[in-house]
């Protein structure tokens, strides 16, 4: 799989998918060290399915932020190469 990883490349610019790609790597990454270095045995013990429910809330919300970040930084490279022609 070849990645398109720079979004400021506007030759070569980083897709929606590629967009996705990236960011479901970031997020999984940020669950990590966000979520997982905050949880507590004494929590997950006592209610696994609140737990469960808010590490899938967590990773989603890391994701969504992640990829609109790099969805609208590769539009903005888009119209700023478009106004610079």
């Amino acid at each position: 799989m070849r990645l398109n990883i720079n979004p400021f490349n506007t030759g070569n610019p980083m897709s929606l998918r590629d967009a996705a790609v990236v960011a479901t790597i970031v997020a999984f990454v940020i669950w990590i060290l966000s979520f997982f270095a905050n949880a507590q045995w004494v929590i997950i013990i006592s209610d696994p399915a609140a737990w469960v429910f808010e590490a899938v809330k967590q990773y989603a919300v890391s994701w969504a932020g992640t990829f609109i970040g790099l969805a609208g930084l590769e539009e903005l490279v888009k119209r700023g190469g478009e106004h610079n022609v």
